[in-house]
């Protein structure tokens, strides 16, 4: 999927205050989707409406498909992606469950056959991730119950440079109520003689530089726009450098409204794009997502479902700081098993 310095977008500033639900009842069974359905694979068209169309360009429209493959035991082992994006490549990416306790995910180049990426997925218990490695990250998750309450980042050069930061979930009658970061990045600096003869911090899409020296192996760095990638560059006194990239969040510190009488099911916007990078869903809201809110984007979320209580389309509309909107159309396929 692509990161796109969105998220991770998507990819979670503001002083927004806490969105409750509703108190109605869900009308819907707990799992309304039968349970011999499971997805077979979606379409995704994303369109792009530009704000000023003279600086960014004509409209934008990209499509993209996934194809899932499943074992006897149900579980993912095989998605098959292609589309017009030009920032992605056909690749296809398959799961493997030989640990009982982790995934080792493979993205492979389609064209070529070569290995393009590898991330491993640890899980507790109850299947839920715990912990994902990924280049240049590892992200630890926190449970209570099925809900997640935390979610912590280590980024590292695996060089001198590591940085981590730390964001919590809050709730209420199985939903998500707010999702909050406090803007901080924790730098910490080993293996480098201090002081620094230089330490550069640039924020994109800024055009200027933070720098200046530095005496000590930790340093807090506030960053009022935490959904911006930041780029981490230092020299210490023997002029040994380093540098590390630190991905942004699309969506930061925003809030969360659920069509509470719509218990939660495959297509859930939440869980889509959790599925397609884990292979399982780490957010087990009870309902249905209506809504996300944050400083910087709105996203609404709107579903069709058929008679047979299965989402077929999902709808996103989401209109960002510049008012740009962004609309994807997900059409889901099912098949029986």
């Amino acid at each position: 999927m692509r990161n796109s310095f969105l998220l991770y977008v998507v990819a979670l500033v503001m002083g927004l205050s806490f969105v409750g639900t509703s108190c109605k009842k869900p009308v819907h069974s707990n799992a309304p989707t039968p349970n011999n359905e499971r997805m077979l694979s979606y379409n995704k068209i994303t369109t792009i409406q530009w704000a000023n169309p003279a600086v960014n360009g004509e409209l934008s429209k990209i499509t993209e498909n996934f194809r899932f493959n499943y074992d006897n035991l149900n579980r993912l082992v095989k998605i098959t992606y292609t589309g017009n994006d030009s920032f992605e490549i056909h690749k296809f990416i398959t799961f493997d469950y030989s640990k009982p306790d982790t995934v080792i995910k493979k993205t492979v180049n389609l064209l070529t056959n070569v290995i393009v990426e590898m991330d491993t997925f640890k899980l507790n218990n109850e299947g839920m991730v715990i912990k994902s490695y990924t280049p240049n990250m590892i992200t630890s998750y926190e449970y209570l119950g099925r809900l997640m309450t935390r979610a912590t980042r280590v980024g590292t050069s695996y060089r001198n440079i590591t940085v981590t930061d730390f964001s919590k979930y809050t709730s209420v009658n199985g939903d998500f109520l707010k999702h909050s970061h406090d803007g901080n990045l924790n730098i910490t600096l080993d293996g480098m003689t201090l002081p620094l003869k230089m330490m550069k911090i640039l924020t994109y899409p800024k055009d200027k530089d933070t720098v200046f020296l530095y005496q000590y192996n930790n340093l807090v760095h506030n960053r009022t726009n935490t959904y911006l990638p930041t780029y981490i560059y230092a020299k210490d006194t023997v002029n040994k450098a380093d540098s590390l990239m630190y991905p942004g969040l699309t969506w930061v510190n925003e809030g969360y409204h659920f069509y509470t009488e719509k218990a939660n099911r495959i297509g859930d916007w939440l869980q889509l794009e959790s599925f397609t990078m884990f292979g399982r869903n780490i957010f087990q809201n009870a309902h249905l997502v209506e809504s996300v809110t944050s400083r910087n984007r709105s996203a609404s979320i709107y579903y069709n479902i058929d008679a047979f209580s299965k989402i077929t389309q999902t709808r996103v509309e989401e209109v960002d700081s510049m008012l740009n909107k962004f609309i994807t159309v997900y059409d889901i396929q099912y098949e029986t098993f």
